[in-house]
């Protein structure tokens, strides 16, 4: 380990690189430990470099960090002014995966694949997003599917909210069902959820709607 610590310090330049992959990666999965741990080893770096090697190798480390900073800037800079297209993919990355949705409405459904997402409102400055997605199921739902919603949209309405259940949720004032039931239209809707443990916050909501016999669903999530 020390043989290991010595060899990274005495090659200058092995410290940004490994600072400068770490800024990189956290713009790929867009994790801050990645910019904490890459400006960390930074000052460290430097300090070495001029207490060993002099002012030479010391300015040129100096000069890689304050590359590196600005590059980390530009990164937390992304985050406070975030494009369109990544607020998009941080939602749909979420809510369009199937296993997520699944959990939030509570039942298994088929297979499936996004026809088309699409922001249909965004106002960055309070936070406001809509987005509409249409999927399409590889496989109609079977009857059993449907009667289970059936059992589902007719459960009573329990008397003490429970944060766990997907099936209600405490709105503003009143505990809500979730799944509703218009003919042959089913809708699961969530919305200013103060359990705060489905969706990503109290006032996001999710909106799936679906009709029998059909192979298409749409889902409609986002912020107030």
């Amino acid at each position: 380990m020390k043989k290991l610590f010595s060899y990274c310090f005495d090659k200058w330049w092995l410290i940004p690189l490994f600072s400068a992959s770490l800024i990189g990666l956290a713009f790929i999965f867009d994790s801050l430990w990645f910019i904490i741990i890459g400006l960390l080893v930074l000052p460290i770096s430097v300090t070495y470099q001029f207490a060993k090697k002099g002012w030479k190798i010391g300015c040129l480390t100096g000069i890689a960090m304050l590359s590196i900073i600005a590059l980390a800037a530009f990164w937390f800079f992304l985050q406070l002014f975030p494009s369109p297209d990544r607020i998009h993919r941080k939602f749909s990355t979420r809510y369009e995966n199937r296993n997520e949705m699944q959990r939030i409405l509570g039942v298994e459904i088929p297979k499936f694949s996004i026809v088309s997402s699409e922001i249909q409102h965004l106002n960055g400055f309070d936070s406001e997003i809509k987005v509409k997605c249409i999927l399409e199921f590889n496989s109609l739902p079977d009857d059993k599917f449907y009667k289970k919603l059936d059992r589902i949209c007719s459960l009573p309405i329990p008397k003490a909210p429970n944060k766990n259940s997907s099936l209600f949720y405490y709105g503003l004032e009143n505990i809500d069902r979730c799944w509703s039931k218009d003919g042959n239209r089913y809708v699961y809707d969530r919305n200013t959820d103060f359990g705060d443990k489905f969706l990503h916050s109290q006032d996001a909501y999710f909106n799936f709607e679906m009709e029998r016999g059909s192979k298409t669903a749409v889902l409609t999530y986002g912020n107030y």
